[in-house]
Protein backbone atom coordinates (compact mmCIF):
# COMPACT_ATOMS: atom_id res chain seq x y z
CA UNK A 1 0.00 0.00 0.00
CA UNK A 2 1.77 3.47 -1.03
CA UNK A 3 1.65 5.91 1.28
CA UNK A 4 0.98 9.82 -0.09
CA UNK A 5 3.55 12.19 1.98
CA UNK A 6 2.62 15.83 1.99
CA UNK A 7 4.84 18.22 0.43
CA UNK A 8 5.54 20.51 2.90
CA UNK A 9 5.93 24.32 3.03
CA UNK A 10 9.36 25.50 3.37
CA UNK A 11 9.68 29.00 4.87
CA UNK A 12 13.28 30.48 4.80
CA UNK A 13 14.22 33.63 7.17
CA UNK A 14 17.90 34.84 7.52
CA UNK A 15 18.24 36.78 10.80
CA UNK A 16 21.35 39.12 10.64
CA UNK A 17 22.30 40.81 14.02
CA UNK A 18 22.67 45.18 13.92
CA UNK A 19 24.12 45.42 17.36
CA UNK A 20 24.65 49.47 17.17
CA UNK A 21 20.59 49.61 16.45
CA UNK A 22 19.80 46.66 18.99
CA UNK A 23 17.64 45.22 16.17
CA UNK A 24 17.36 41.85 14.17
CA UNK A 25 16.48 42.23 10.14
CA UNK A 26 14.35 39.19 9.21
CA UNK A 27 15.09 38.65 5.35
CA UNK A 28 12.76 36.30 3.31
CA UNK A 29 11.59 36.49 -0.03
CA UNK A 30 12.83 39.80 -0.54
CA UNK A 31 11.23 41.34 1.98
CA UNK A 32 13.23 43.20 5.55
CA UNK A 33 11.66 43.27 8.44
CA UNK A 34 12.59 44.24 11.80
CA UNK A 35 12.29 43.18 15.51
CA UNK A 36 13.29 44.54 18.86
CA UNK A 37 16.37 42.40 20.00
CA UNK A 38 17.15 45.30 23.05
CA UNK A 39 17.67 43.65 26.04
CA UNK A 40 15.29 45.87 27.55
CA UNK A 41 12.44 45.19 25.49
CA UNK A 42 11.64 47.54 23.82
CA UNK A 43 12.50 50.18 20.73
CA UNK A 44 11.10 53.11 19.43
CA UNK A 45 10.97 51.63 16.02
CA UNK A 46 10.36 48.32 15.85
CA UNK A 47 8.30 45.19 17.92
CA UNK A 48 9.53 42.78 20.52
CA UNK A 49 9.51 39.38 19.26
CA UNK A 50 6.48 38.97 21.73
CA UNK A 51 4.42 42.05 19.85
CA UNK A 52 6.02 40.34 16.41
CA UNK A 53 4.15 36.63 17.43
CA UNK A 54 0.56 38.51 19.01
CA UNK A 55 1.01 40.37 15.13
CA UNK A 56 1.45 37.23 13.41
CA UNK A 57 -2.02 35.59 14.96
CA UNK A 58 -3.46 39.23 14.04
CA UNK A 59 -2.42 38.80 10.75
CA UNK A 60 -3.23 35.17 10.06
CA UNK A 61 -6.66 35.91 11.21
CA UNK A 62 -7.21 38.42 8.55
CA UNK A 63 -6.47 36.54 5.83
CA UNK A 64 -8.97 33.70 7.04
CA UNK A 65 -11.63 36.70 7.90
CA UNK A 66 -11.11 37.44 3.83
CA UNK A 67 -11.06 33.60 2.83
CA UNK A 68 -14.36 32.91 4.85
CA UNK A 69 -16.61 36.27 3.06
CA UNK A 70 -14.90 36.34 -0.36
CA UNK A 71 -16.23 32.10 0.06
CA UNK A 72 -19.50 33.77 0.68
CA UNK A 73 -18.73 36.52 -2.04
CA UNK A 74 -18.08 39.63 0.12
CA UNK A 75 -15.21 41.40 0.33
CA UNK A 76 -14.18 43.00 3.38
CA UNK A 77 -12.98 46.57 3.02
CA UNK A 78 -10.16 48.68 5.43
CA UNK A 79 -13.02 50.24 7.77
CA UNK A 80 -15.33 46.79 7.90
CA UNK A 81 -13.08 44.85 10.30
CA UNK A 82 -10.80 45.43 13.22
CA UNK A 83 -8.52 43.25 15.77
CA UNK A 84 -7.40 44.14 19.13
CA UNK A 85 -5.12 41.50 20.35
CA UNK A 86 -3.15 41.44 24.40
CA UNK A 87 -0.55 39.16 24.99
CA UNK A 88 0.15 38.24 28.49
CA UNK A 89 4.03 37.42 28.97
CA UNK A 90 5.30 35.46 32.84
CA UNK A 91 8.80 37.03 32.67
CA UNK A 92 9.71 34.72 35.45
CA UNK A 93 8.87 31.59 33.19
CA UNK A 94 9.56 33.97 30.41
CA UNK A 95 6.55 32.54 28.37
CA UNK A 96 4.14 34.36 26.35
CA UNK A 97 0.92 33.13 28.26
CA UNK A 98 -1.87 34.63 26.77
CA UNK A 99 -3.34 35.91 24.11
CA UNK A 100 -7.24 37.43 24.04
CA UNK A 101 -8.43 39.05 21.12
CA UNK A 102 -11.71 40.32 19.48
CA UNK A 103 -12.56 40.78 16.32
CA UNK A 104 -14.75 43.56 15.14
CA UNK A 105 -16.68 43.39 12.20
CA UNK A 106 -19.12 45.51 10.26
CA UNK A 107 -22.50 44.16 10.80
CA UNK A 108 -23.84 44.88 7.22
CA UNK A 109 -22.50 41.67 6.76
CA UNK A 110 -24.60 38.78 7.30
CA UNK A 111 -22.38 35.86 9.85
CA UNK A 112 -22.66 33.73 12.94
CA UNK A 113 -19.94 34.50 15.23
CA UNK A 114 -19.77 31.31 16.92
CA UNK A 115 -19.42 29.80 12.64
CA UNK A 116 -16.75 32.53 11.85
CA UNK A 117 -14.98 32.13 14.65
CA UNK A 118 -14.61 28.35 14.60
CA UNK A 119 -13.56 28.91 10.53
CA UNK A 120 -10.95 31.69 11.71
CA UNK A 121 -9.16 29.38 14.04
CA UNK A 122 -9.31 26.09 12.05
CA UNK A 123 -7.55 27.64 9.24
CA UNK A 124 -5.16 29.80 11.02
CA UNK A 125 -1.61 27.88 11.07
CA UNK A 126 -0.63 30.66 13.48
CA UNK A 127 -3.29 29.69 15.71
CA UNK A 128 -2.83 26.62 15.44
CA UNK A 129 0.81 26.44 15.76
CA UNK A 130 -0.01 28.37 19.37
CA UNK A 131 -2.89 26.71 20.81
CA UNK A 132 -1.61 23.97 22.88
CA UNK A 133 1.29 26.21 24.35
CA UNK A 134 -0.43 29.28 24.47
CA UNK A 135 -3.73 30.25 26.34
CA UNK A 136 -5.56 31.42 23.56
CA UNK A 137 -9.66 33.18 23.98
CA UNK A 138 -11.40 35.90 21.91
CA UNK A 139 -14.75 36.73 20.47
CA UNK A 140 -16.31 38.18 17.44
CA UNK A 141 -18.51 40.99 17.67
CA UNK A 142 -20.34 43.15 15.37
CA UNK A 143 -20.23 46.85 15.24
CA UNK A 144 -22.35 49.70 13.34
CA UNK A 145 -21.17 52.38 11.32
Amino acid sequence: MEVNEVKLQEFLIETQFKADETLALNKGREIVTTVSVSPTGSHPSAHSPVETIIGALGACFLINLQRYFNERQKKLSDSDVYIELKGYRDPTIPKLVRINYVVKINDEYEFDPETLKEFMEKKSTTYRTLENCVEISGEIQKFSN
